[in-house]
C-alpha cells in the first residue's frame, strides 16, 4: 500500500516529529482561531510544496498546510489567498513536503506515519479542550467561573467557526491514532480494531496482546504492534 502512495505522490514518506505544545487560549468570537499563533495553529510552521491527488487520478500542485484548529487542509492559491481544500469527497490524499495525508470521509485528513506495513498507522491532529471560561462583567472572561471538560474541538470536518463560544477556551494539541487497512478503510486504534483488521491472525494476536502491554495511545507501541502484525501476514 505504501508503495502506491510513494509512486503516486512524492517518492518518499517520512515522519516529522509531532510538535509538543503548552496550553493555548482560543478567544471567543468569529475570529477566535486567529488568536492562536500561526505556528501552533498549523501542522507546519509554513505552507509547504505538495500535491493533491483525486479519486479519478487527477492531481494538482500547490503549497499546503493542515490547520489543526479548523480541521482543514488548506492551500495558497495563485493570488496568494489561503483557501480550504474543497470537494473533499473526491480527494484521495494530499502530500505535504515528505508527509502524506490520507482523506477519510468521516474523519477528515489523517497523517500517515510509521514504517512500511500492509496496514498503515495514521494520526489525527486536533485540539483537546482543557478549560472553558464563562463571560464575566463587561464581556470579559472570568477565570474564577471556569468549566472543565474534555472533548475535541476539531474532529473530522468540524470547524470551530461553527461553535458558539461565549468565552475563552483553553486548549492543547492532541492526537488520536487510526489504522488504515489494505482497502483504504480507517479504524480507531484499539484492541477490537486490530483483531478485526487482522482477523485471520486473531488467535495469535489475542495471545500477543494478552502478553504485551500495548498502549493504543502511544505511537511507539502502535508501531511495534503493527510490525508484529505484518510479520504474521
Amino acid at each position: 500500500m505504501k508503495a502506491v502512495f510513494l509512486t503516486l505522490l512524492l517518492g518518499g514518506l517520512t515522519h516529522a516529529g509531532l510538535a509538543q505544545s503548552d496550553v493555548l487560549r482560543l478567544k471567543g468570537g468569529a475570529a477566535g482561531e486567529k488568536s492562536i499563533p500561526f505556528a501552533e495553529r498549523y501542522r507546519y510552521d509554513q505552507f509547504r510544496d505538495g500535491k493533491i491527488l483525486y479519486q479519478n487520478g487527477a492531481s494538482a500542485n500547490a503549497r499546503f498546510n493542515y490547520n489543526i484548529v479548523l480541521g482543514e487542509m488548506q492551500f495558497i492559491d495563485q493570488r496568494g489567498d489561503t483557501l480550504a481544500v474543497a470537494s473533499e469527497p473526491v480527494v484521495r490524499m494530499v502530500g505535504v513536503g515528505s508527509e502524506v495525508f490520507w482523506f477519510d470521509r468521516s474523519l477528515g485528513f489523517l497523517e500517515l506515519i510509521g514504517e512500511e506495513t500492509p496496514v498503515k498507522l495514521a494520526v489525527k491532529h486536533g485540539l483537546k479542550t482543557v478549560k472553558s471560561e464563562r463571560k464575566g462583567g463587561y464581556g470579559q472572561s472570568s477565570g474564577t467561573s471556569a468549566i472543565t471538560n474534555y472533548q475535541f474541538y476539531s474532529s473530522g470536518n468540524t470547524s470551530v467557526r461553527a461553535l458558539d463560544i461565549k468565552g475563552d477556551v483553553l486548549v492543547s494539541k492532541d492526537k488520536s491514532f487510526f489504522l488504515i487497512d489494505q482497502n483504504g478503510r480507517a479504524w480507531p486504534a484499539n484492541r477490537a480494531s486490530v483483531l478485526k483488521v487482522f482477523s485471520k491472525q486473531r488467535d495469535t494476536l489475542k495471545t500477543y496482546l494478552d502478553r504485551e502491554s500495548i498502549d493504543f495511545k502511544q505511537q511507539d507501541d502502535m508501531k511495534k504492534l503493527l510490525k508484529y502484525c505484518s510479520n504474521l501476514l
